[in-house]
């Protein structure tokens, strides 16, 4: 296909039905150019925003969004719906929620004594770490 040829279908698909102008690329170039449909002539724009394989018409599209939340909108945990449970306290067989332990106080000595162990272990109890006895 020759360079003339393409834009002789260019211009037919541009214009419409009218046949291309005898004469140099450049002439043709310059007719086409004005004969080249209005901004939007050949375009079919969808001002209701529902219809596929259509530019959107951007006046529509502002207002649709507008009347979307905003960046910084915001809900409360208790206003989501479909949040995954939070896990419950752990257990000797699964994984979950344990408070801090309180805090105990360091061992005086080398070697710790009964009540300073049995101390330890009560915090570790209470904040859920070890398991009752």
């Amino acid at each position: 296909m020759t360079i003339l040829n393409a834009l002789t279908e260019l211009y037919t698909k541009v214009v419409g039905s009218a046949p291309a102008p005898a004469g140099s690329i450049g002439d043709m170039v310059h007719q086409m150019a004005e004969k080249w449909p209005e901004a939007g002539a050949s375009v079919t724009i969808d001002a209701s925003l529902t219809k596929t394989g259509q530019a959107a018409d951007a006046k529509a599209t502002g207002d649709a969004l507008n009347g979307k939340a905003p960046a910084t909108h915001t809900h409360t945990a208790s206003q989501i719906t479909d949040l995954p449970a939070a896990p419950g306290n752990a257990t000797t067989a699964k994984a979950g929620l344990v408070k801090q332990a309180a805090a105990v106080a360091d061992a005086v000595g080398e070697t710790p004594t009964k009540a300073e162990f049995d101390s330890l272990l009560a915090a570790l109890r209470a904040a859920g770490i070890v398991a009752n006895n």
